[in-house]
């Protein structure tokens, strides 16, 4: 048993995930699309092949000790000058700027090496692209190598000629100078010095002239490119998801925030007034519960709370009939949940009860397992009489059932024949369930809500709106009805169609038995259940209970009509 207290209630973990799990499927979709999307934008990209050549670099000239700057050459390898030369390699008519920005130029850590990659359309021009940035960077250090040994060379030559030249005239002195002359020991000293700087220049200039010039070598060609390395499929998918999944999380925060559907006790608008009985879940299971289980109890409890709130809810105001109003906060299967669940609650304490419902679109006949033909819009036009309009519910021992019969939805219902009508059940009965449509769309619950002596408002989540509460309670309220409370009914997260199987046989239909005439289930059985089984000749249905050595027997009358042909295919 639950009510809502007068304090705010505080949102737990689960209140602020429970948008995410209820609109998952937003989610899921915005990410599917978000993938798909990623991959169409990726097939729309042109593709890109990248090729790459690695080029060992080495010292050129006699001064090994000063170390190649690599940063430098990789700057030089993207060069106009390089790529110039470049082009010619290439044979194209791609513009220069064009090419250079292909390349990218890496230096591998700790290493004399230059990875030169080259990106192009076609696997063919990215190797092509890659060698020749290679072989032109080669041929560029190597022409400026070989300058720079030329021009050094023509310089030392130069110095030497000059030194000859020198050598020469004073030789010339020598000749006419006396042996022991201070002049010609002079002459003699220039002499032997300009000898030997000349031998020093020779000395230079052969190893020099003698030079190899080696800029570097190529390690590895031009790789062939397997796949493109643009566009990169996985990125884009992991960015198309990434785009679809928060797409997707504001997309279900926004159309949550948007829904009003009730889904659990605390969303229900408080008011001190209208208690919150008791929350439910509504299973897939049997329709009514077994009196052993948790359910079966808590529908014990509510029935012994629902007992004493006539008087409560009225303020002591005596009621027209002793009828205990269910209606829902909006149309939906729980009302005929809770209406089939109450009335075995109340015939497991010994009590006599009549359901009667109002609704003509009502499954409520086919979840109790009766098929009446006969109804409330039949008594009330005269047809018949209200003994034979009740039909016993097989499934419940000790409740009868009075259908809607043939009521017009679009003729407001009498309100005093119906109070009539209570009135006389209540003489043969003792307790009267009416179940009506939701105040949202008939006003028989408003109007019979003035006549019975309490009033049960379902809603379930999922399927009520926080402004069919508000609604159905205000329109109770303004004939100051004896509304008892709400009774909240979790509803189950899959597809619901209400015309299921309600049983694993075909129902033939009840047999109309007085009220008087019921058995109280509380002093026959111990169990409210009754269960069918098909009998050992296979054309007898048998309804037996738990602890009961009774068993009703009943044959299956041979069904000749196209209609019944069809409800039987239907219940199976």
């Amino acid at each position: 048993m639950a009510t809502n207290a007068a304090s705010v209630p505080t949102a737990s973990v689960g209140d602020y995930v429970g948008w995410l799990a209820r609109r998952w499927w937003l989610v899921a979709l915005a990410v599917a699309i978000g993938a798909i999307g990623g991959l169409g934008v990726a097939a729309t990209q042109p593709k890109v092949y990248v090729s790459e050549t690695k080029v060992l670099v080495m010292q050129v000239g006699q001064d090994t000790t000063v170390k190649v700057n690599l940063d430098t050459e990789s700057q030089v390898v993207r060069s106009t000058t390089v790529g110039s030369a470049a082009k010619n390699l290439i044979n194209t008519d791609t513009p220069v700027e064009e090419l250079v920005s292909r390349v990218t130029v890496t230096v591998p850590a700790n290493t004399s090496v230059l990875s030169i990659t080259f990106d192009a359309p076609t696997v063919a021009e990215a190797q092509r692209g890659s060698q020749a940035f290679a072989q032109a960077y080669l041929d560029q250090r190597a022409a400026e190598a070989q300058k720079n040994v030329d021009v050094q060379g023509a310089a030392m030559r130069d110095e030497i000629a000059g030194l000859t030249k020198q050598l020469d005239e004073v030789a010339a002195q020598l000749v006419g100078l006396a042996a022991n002359s201070a002049d010609r020991q002079k002459a003699v000293q220039k002499q032997q010095i300009l000898t030997a700087q000349i031998n020093t220049l020779n000395s230079r200039l052969i190893p020099l002239l003698a030079t190899t010039v080696k800029p570097g070598n190529i390690l590895s060609a031009a790789t062939k490119p397997t796949s493109p390395a643009k566009p990169d499929m996985m990125l884009y998918l992991v960015s198309g998801v990434a785009i679809g999944l928060l797409l997707g999380l504001a997309g279900a925060l926004v159309l949550d925030r948007m829904d009003s559907r009730i889904y659990h006790s605390r969303q229900i608008p408080y008011r001190n007034d209208v208690p919150v009985l008791m929350e439910v879940q509504r299973g897939r299971g049997a329709a009514v519960a077994d009196a052993a289980s948790a359910l079966g109890r808590e529908f014990s409890l509510l029935r012994n709370v629902l007992r004493v709130a006539a008087g409560a809810a009225r303020g002591g105001r005596p009621s027209a009939t002793d009828a205990l109003l269910i209606c829902g906060a909006a149309p939906g299967p729980a009302v005929e949940f809770v209406v089939a669940n109450l009335a075995a609650a109340f015939a497991r304490s010994g009590e006599r009860v009549v359901i009667v419902c109002t609704d003509s679109t009502s499954h409520l006949p086919d979840l109790l397992g009766v098929s009446p033909s006969r109804g409330l819009g039949d008594v009330i036009a005269g047809d018949v009489t209200l003994d034979n309009a009740l039909y016993a519910v097989p499934a419940i021992r000790g409740v009868s059932l009075l259908g809607a019969g043939r009521l017009d939805p679009r003729v407001e219902l009498p309100v005093a024949t119906v109070s009539d009508l209570l009135a006389q059940l209540q003489q043969q009965a003792d307790r009267v369930l009416l179940a009506t449509a939701p105040p949202s769309r008939a006003v028989d619950a408003q109007a019979l809500s003035e006549i019975a002596a309490s009033v049960l408002l379902v809603v379930e989540t999922r399927v009520a709106r926080a402004d069919d509460v508000e609604e159905s309670v205000e329109q109770v309220a303004r004939v100051q009805g004896p509304l008892a409370g709400l009774l909240v009914v979790r509803s189950p997260r899959v597809a619901r169609n209400f015309k299921r199987k309600v049983a694993a046989v075909p129902v033939a239909e009840a047999p109309t038995v007085p009220v008087s005439e019921l058995p109280r289930a509380g002093r026959d059985f111990d169990q409210t259940m009754v269960i069918p089984r098909v009998g050992e000749d296979g054309d007898r249905i048998e309804f037996w209970a738990p602890g009961s050595d009774t068993v009703a027997k009943k044959a299956n009358s041979k069904r000749n009509s196209s209609s019944d042909q069809t409800t039987s295919a239907d219940l199976r």
